[in-house]
Parts: structure tokens; C-alpha cells; sequence
């Protein structure tokens, strides 16, 4: 009779078996949050308290605005931080998304409020809300989860021509043509309110996040086909067919745009723009302006003026508190303050974008990418127009400029950001035994 061979007790290995590690946020992209929400409240309340009391008669109006906006968003934060991101990931949330950002870019276009000429704001009980940073994010979701609903339909099988000649044309169809022209008719409403610097940034970021899904080469050649047809066949209908008002309201609608690329060449030169008869008094306030961002900015020197003793904010830079918060912030802060706010934002360029790599699956990777890339792109399109860089676009800094429904939709992005790194990722196995 075989008996079983003894194994002593030192030659016996053991028993091993792998677990996942468990759900850890990104602590270091939530704090860094928060550095920018209270670097950002304190910045606000230098550069416009002189605004609050000239306006309002309360040097904390555009603090006590952005705090209870704020406040809304941080708790949209910590309800989105715990509920797993592959909830989001299926087509009636991305579907509806779309509804709700094309209706909302129509309600503002007939019948929002106007302000500096822009039909660009919603009015809700007393309160503005801008409809295109709702589109910013929604447009990024609905991206995101576009892509995983065909990548999942294709694993499944379908999406298949029953005549193989034209499958690449409708494989660029479906991959890039189709959700281009849908973001492009919602956005042809923007562009009509006008604003152009949503458009450009929206456009920007969508081409972010169509890199970054995985479509192959040759679907990017033909769907591009597409577009560049479809685009053709509306432009020649529309000079064909359209009234000579609907022509004259369309290119009014873009006629700021070279005003401000105008702008812009008039600040990069020596020339006075008094000096030149065909300025309107409309673009010397706007060059004027731009120009006293600069002198902000040199006005601050390595270590600033000091928290609070900025004199261009007293009327003399009259978006300090908005489109030109950081040329305050150097000015007060000198070169160290507007270095710690680009190397904030790099720093979270770098969190979003780790969170990105360890991504698991199509969708909460391209979420990652384009809500990183909407903050970083606005970020620094923002900084740049303050130094005089880039053309004027008129976008906020975020988590720094005066704007509720900005900052609110800003942190929606980062509490989805934050449930892909809780929910979203790979995570280590770690061998655990006897």
C-alpha cells in the first residue's frame, strides 16, 4: 500500500492568495484642491473689495457670492467621491447630458441676459448662471461615454456592414463624424450668444479626449472625409439660401474676434492706439485694459507690493476681480505668487494625469483626460491673456475668478475626477497567506 510522502514542516509552502488593495482616493489632488479653492477665495477678496464698495457698498459682495457657490460645489464633491464612476457609464447619462446642454445653450441664446453685449447668462432668482461652463463638463461626459458605449457594442459584435467596401466609411461615421456634428450644433448656439472662447475651448478639449479614446488612424481619415463634406454642403447652403441680414448677423456675431486678435497686436506693439483714427472707443478700453494687466504684473517685481496694496485694482484694471485676478495676484504677490499659481496648476495637470494612467477602461480614462485638460487649458489660456501672450479671450481663472457658476461646475469636474481615482483605476493585488 503507497502511503503519501511526509513533507516536514519547513519545506511546506504556503498557502498564498491575492487580494486587490482597496479603494484609496487621490488624497493629494483633494487636497490640492482645496489649496486652490482658499489661495483662490483669499486672492478674490483683495482684487475685488474695492469693486464690492464702489458697486455694492460691500467689500465681501464677490466673496460672499463665490463662498455660497463654493459651498454647493464642495458638497457635490463629497456626494460624487463615493459613488463608483462606472454608475455614470451608461448611455441614458450621457444621452441626457446632451439634451440638457443643447436646450440650455438655446434658452440662453432667445432668451438670456445681456451683459457687455454677450447674451451669454441665465437669470434664476436673482442670480446669473452662465450656461456654457455646464456645456464644458457635459460635453467631456458625454465623450467619455459615448466612446465606452461603442467600444463595449463593438466587443459585443455589432456595429458590422453588411457590405465590407464601406465599413471604413461608416466606422469614421460612427467614431468621429457622428459626435463631432452633434457637438458642433450644440455649439453653433454658443457661438451665436456670442462666445467664441467657450467654443475654442470646448473644441479643444474635444479633440483632447477623441486622441485619447483609441480611434484608429483610418477612421480619423474618413470620418474626417465626412466632416469636412458635411461642413461644405452647410456653408454653401447657407450662402445660397440665407437673407442678406441672416449673413450680416452671422459675421457680427464673429466681428469681435478680429478686435480682438486687433487687440492683441496693438499691445504687442510700440504704437499708441490713440494715435490710430480707426480704433473705436470700444477696443482703446479693451487695449487700455489689457495694458494695465501688464503694468500689474511689472508693477509687482520678484517679491510684490504687498497683500492688499495693489493699486491697479482700484478701478484702474476694471476686471481685476474677473478676467484679471492673477495680474492682482502679481502685483500684490510678485513673481513668487504668480510662479505658486502656475506651479499649482501644474501640479494638478500632473494628479489628473496619473489618475488618467491608471485608468481601467475607455470611459473614466477619457473622463480623467478631458476634465485634467478643461482646468489646465482655461488655466493657462487665462494667465496668458493677463501677460499679454495670448489674444484676449475673456475665460475665467478657476477656482480664482469671480464666477459662481464657474467654479461650481469646476468642482463637479474635479468630484468626478476624484470618484475615477477612488473607483476607476487598477488597483495592486497583494499577496496575503499563512
Amino acid at each position: 500500500m503507497l502511503k503519501e510522502p511526509v513533507v516536514s514542516f519547513r519545506d511546506r509552502k504556503p498557502d498564498i492568495m491575492e487580494v486587490e488593495s482597496p479603494y484609496r482616493m487621490n488624497i493629494p489632488l483633494l487636497l490640492l484642491t482645496f489649496v486652490l479653492i482658499c489661495y483662490g477665495m483669499v486672492m478674490l477678496f483683495s482684487a475685488s473689495m474695492s469693486r464690492g464698495y464702489a458697486m455694492e457698498q460691500n467689500p465681501l459682495y464677490y466673496v460672499i457670492n463665490q463662498a455660497q457657490w463654493t459651498i454647493v460645489g464642495i458638497g457635490i464633491v463629497m456626494v460624487l467621491i463615493f459613488i463608483p464612476i462606472r454608475v455614470f457609464d451608461h448611455w441614458p447619462f450621457f444621452v441626457a447630458a446632451f439634451i440638457l446642454a443643447v436646450a440650455l445653450a438655446i434658452l440662453t441664446w432667445k432668451f438670456g441676459a445681456v451683459y457687455g453685449g454677450s447674451r451669454r447668462w441665465l437669470e434664476f432668482g436673482g442670480r446669473t448662471f452662465q450656461s456654457s461652463e455646464f456645456i464644458k463638463v457635459a460635453i467631456v461626459f458625454c465623450i467619455a461615454g459615448y466612446r465606452s458605449l461603442i467600444v463595449r457594442v463593438r466587443k459585443a459584435g455589432g456595429l458590422k456592414c453588411k457590405n465590407p467596401g464601406y465599413q471604413n466609411f461608416f466606422d469614421g461615421f460612427i467614431d468621429l463624424a457622428l459626435p463631432f456634428l452633434a457637438i458642433l450644433i450644440c455649439l453653433s448656439f454658443v457661438v451665436m450668444q456670442p462666445h467664441m472662447s467657450c467654443f475654442i475651448i470646448v473644441m479643444a478639449i474635444s479633440a483632447v479626449c477623441f486622441i485619447v479614446s483609441g480611434i484608429k488612424l483610418r477612421s480619423w481619415f474618413f470620418g474626417g472625409l465626412i466632416i469636412l463634406l458635411v461642413l461644405a454642403i452647410a456653408l454653401s447652403a447657407f450662402l445660397i439660401f440665407a437673407k442678406e441680414a441672416d449673413r450680416k448677423k452671422l459675421t457680427d456675431n464673429f466681428s469681435h474676434v478680429g478686435t480682438r486678435l486687433n487687440i492683441f497686436a496693438t499691445i504687442r506693439s510700440e504704437d499708441d492706439p490713440q494715435e490710430d483714427d480707426s480704433e473705436t472707443e470700444a477696443d482703446e478700453n479693451e487695449v487700455y485694459q489689457n495694458r494695465q494687466s501688464i503694468i500689474a504684473i511689472g508693477s509687482g517685481g520678484v517679491s510684490g507690493v504687498g497683500f492688499g496694496n495693489s493699486r491697479q485694482k482700484f478701478m484702474y484694471l476694471p476686471e481685476a476681480h474677473n478676467d484679471f485676478v492673477f495680474a492682482i495676484a502679481c502685483e500684490e504677490l510678485g513673481f513668487v505668487g504668480g510662479l505658486s499659481i502656475i506651479i499649482l496648476f501644474w501640479a494638478f495637470l500632473c494628479g489628473g494625469l496619473s489618475i488618467a494612467w491608471k485608468a481601467k477602461g475607455d470611459f473614466p480614462r477619457i473622463l480623467s483626460v478631458g476634465y485634467t485638460s478643461l482646468i489646465i487649458i482655461q488655466a493657462f489660456l487665462n494667465i496668458g491673456v493677463a501677460m499679454g501672450v495670448v489674444p484676449p479671450t475673456g475665460i475665467t481663472l478657476p477656482f480664482f475668478s469671480a464666477g459662481g457658476s464657474a467654479n461650481l461646475f469646476f468642482l463637479v469636474a474635479v468630484g468626478l475626477l476624484l470618484s475615477v481615482s477612488r473607483s476607476g483605476v487598477s488597483r495592486k493585488k497583494q499577496p496575503i497567506g499563512e
